[in-house]
């Protein structure tokens, strides 16, 4: 029986909820980590004595690591497993990352190199969680409740505003930054007590025994599988990344890749920069918070808003992302143009609402696409696509700036165009809508493991 198969009469139980909530806190950290620095900008660059240029390099520095770790350490994942790589990612992130700490003033290279080895790390905390959630979730209600775990986002956004509001005055940015490793070194403890490896990777491992007793777990003994029943996935070569170009998987791998760079062009381009821009707009640092924190609030709606609309079979998860990518591509262009206070906060709202909506449900999506044995590595890929964009986005955008080439208002503009081309990249996607995980894409020639 393939594994996918039970997943259609498995129901939703204590079970999911309690992973759905571990690995939310999970990716709220690793958004707490990726965000925070953006935050701490006005600080960091008179503290180190630099501009736009290396401030905007300071930023890119763990999207650089990130990179790296998506395509060296990302294939690891289908073969240790999503539990352990999750943990591996927070070990590893939480150490480099207190590193920062030790930058004497003037000193910004040691802060970019240990920014850029926890970035190598806390990649494995952005992609795998939505990975794992999905090969534990009813068919049925996967692409929702996997859209709820992506509300983590603005959870980490709001722990970020947090920490530098309150931490930044009385410890400066490195206590901020402390705080930042320390929060992931004890998250380990959660993951490991609370989760167990997915039915899917158990049984690509041949441990059949222990995926009947999880799914058995999980179902809350609703659905039990006897010792004489086979299960089996789809057997592509484990962690391989040659396997994203089989034939049948060739074309949206290359449309996921060309989909993830033009959509974090469409947000990290804007938040990595948006404190210094706001600064720019005559808004005090402080008060920059309060913008970015009344953004973040408007992102859970929005994630409600798309967990609830990707389910609905008139819509699914391509028209849904289409419509909140158009309609955030629009807010950002407002964005663009706005200078007072009533109107860089209604921008800033509405934008939120439609990004982090889209991107709830592009989390979902993609995971779905692809067998379980390279989901890992997909996801890795996923993570490489985007952290092409995160890293190149904040450091050229700076530059470009500082050089007078472009000013802030056509650096958001830039952001409005990528979010309306990734609407063409995604419309030749697949819709998974109640199909189950491995059946999304007929993969040829392959047998049963």
């Amino acid at each position: 029986m393939e594994v996918g198969e039970i997943f259609n009469s498995v129901p939703l139980t204590r079970y999911h909820w309690v992973a759905t909530a571990v690995l939310f806190f999970a990716f709220a950290i690793e958004a707490w980590e990726f965000l925070i620095p953006s935050f701490l900008l006005p600080t960091l660059m008179p503290y180190f004595r630099v501009g736009t240029g290396i401030g905007g390099t300071l930023i890119s520095a763990p999207y650089f690591g990130a990179l790296l770790g998506a395509y060296g350490f990302a294939p690891l994942t289908d073969r240790i497993g999503r539990k352990k790589s999750i943990m591996y990612g927070l070990l590893g992130y939480g150490i480099a990352n207190a590193f920062t700490a030790v930058a004497s003033p003037g000193e910004w290279p040691v802060f970019f190199v240990a920014r850029f080895v926890a970035g190598f790390f806390i990649i494995m905390v952005m992609v795998q969680p939505f990975a794992m959630l999905e090969e534990f979730l009813p068919t049925r209600s996967r692409g929702r409740v996997t859209t709820y775990l992506a509300s983590g986002w603005p959870a980490g956004t709001l722990l970020a505003v947090a920490a530098v509001y309150f931490v930044l005055p009385v410890f400066s940015w490195q206590g901020a930054m402390l705080v930042s490793s320390a929060m992931a070194l004890v998250y380990i403890l959660p993951v490991y007590f609370l989760l167990d490896e997915t039915p899917y990777y158990l049984v690509g491992s041949g441990r059949q025994s222990e995926a009947k007793n999880i799914i058995k777990k999980l179902s809350a003994g609703k659905v039990s599988i006897d010792d004489g029943t086979e299960l089996y996935t789809v057997n592509v070569r484990r962690g391989s990344m040659a396997e994203l170009f089989r034939p049948e998987l060739r074309r949206p791998t290359i449309l996921i890749l060309l989909a993830n760079v033009t959509f974090s062009l469409g947000y990290w381009g804007l938040f990595a920069w948006l404190p210094t821009i706001l600064v720019d707009r005559g808004i005090s640092f402080l008060n920059t918070l309060l913008y970015i924190a009344i953004g973040a609030i408007a992102e859970y709606p929005g994630y409600l808003a798309a967990a609830y609309l990707e389910e609905k079979k008139s819509l699914g998860r391509k028209w849904v992302m289409a419509i909140f990518l158009a309609a955030s591509g629009a807010a950002t262009f407002w964005l663009a143009y706005s200078f007072t206070f009533n109107d860089v906060m209604a921008a800033i709202i509405i934008l939120s609402f439609f990004n982090l909506g889209a991107w709830g449900v592009w989390d979902a999506w993609q995971p779905e696409l692809y067998p379980s044995n390279i989901r890992g590595t997909l996801m890795g890929w996923v993570g490489g696509a985007q952290r092409i964009s995160n890293s190149i986005a904040p450091f050229m955008f700076g530059f470009l700036v500082a050089a007078a080439v472009i000013g802030f208002t056509g650096v958001i503009v830039i952001v409005a165009v990528s979010l309306w081309l990734t609407v063409i990249f995604i419309y030749y996607l697949k819709e998974t809508l109640n199909v189950p995980l491995d059946e999304a894409i007929a993969i040829r020639g392959v047998g049963q493991k």
